[in-house]
């Protein structure tokens, strides 16, 4: 990668450096980003983060790129930690780009490490700034070469400047947290209910589980014919049958 308009690659202690000016720059701004586990996080704080990244890796070449890029915070992202999204006109040109961070893993994490894209991080904090790096990423291939993905170009442009080695992450989603207790999908359950208690099947989990119970009038029905009625539970509530 030749003649990128901005420094390319950067040492190891340059990413660090840079990484804990961003992280010192938000708390200084947000306590309840700075608290463990994270209270909340404010829309400025959000871009804030945008802002430091472009400046001090970037050379502001997003913001001459896309213009705006909008960072939002997403309780309702369960299934990744961070999304990158990107719209564009009929005559190709890009019309509107967003970072979606998820609340819903930052807000459960506690006590680190955790491992993400190659890198080892010890608090909640730095592992969003590294999801968020991530998705810096795909927005600057898109800028660069109209297309992102998980290439040998992405990870290029990934490890060259944040000194990623992969794509993946180890923080646990909801379901594999309602593993690591003993729930998975198409496990009987039973749950507290209106002073009553409720046995039925798991068909889903997400931030809450999805029990179908049997119901002689319920307004789901199976192959079998069977009826159901569908009942959405805080994993707390389950018990195991």
């Amino acid at each position: 990668m030749n003649s990128l308009p901005f420094p390319f690659p950067l040492a190891a202690s340059d990413v660090i450096h840079r990484r804990a000016m961003i992280l010192t720059a938000l708390c200084q701004r947000d306590e309840g980003f700075c608290a463990i586990p994270v209270r909340g996080i404010r829309q400025e704080t959000l871009g804030a983060m945008l802002r430091l990244y472009d400046e001090l890796f970037l050379r502001s070449f997003l913001r001459a790129s896309f213009g705006e890029i909008a960072v939002t915070l997403s309780s309702r992202l369960i299934s990744s930690a961070g999304k990158f999204i990107y719209a564009r006109s009929a005559s190709r040109r890009m019309q509107h780009a967003e970072i979606r961070m998820s609340s819903d893993f930052l807000f459960r994490l506690s006590d680190g490490p955790f491992e993400l894209n190659g890198l080892s991080v010890s608090t909640p904090q730095e592992a969003f700034l590294v999801v968020f790096e991530h998705e810096l990423c795909h927005a600057l291939e898109t800028a660069l070469y109209g297309q992102t993905g998980h290439s040998a170009r992405f990870l290029t442009l990934a490890n060259g400047l944040f000194g990623h080695t992969g794509t993946r992450h180890s923080l646990p989603t909801r379901r594999q947290e309602a593993a690591m207790d003993g729930f998975l999908v198409g496990h009987r359950v039973s749950f507290p209910f209106e002073g009553t208690t409720l046995t039925g099947t798991v068909s889903y989990i997400g931030k809450t589980a999805t029990v179908m119970v049997p119901n002689p009038r319920g307004p789901y029905r199976d192959k079998g014919g069977r009826r159901y009625a569908k009942y959405r539970v805080p994993l707390s509530l389950l018990q195991k049958k």
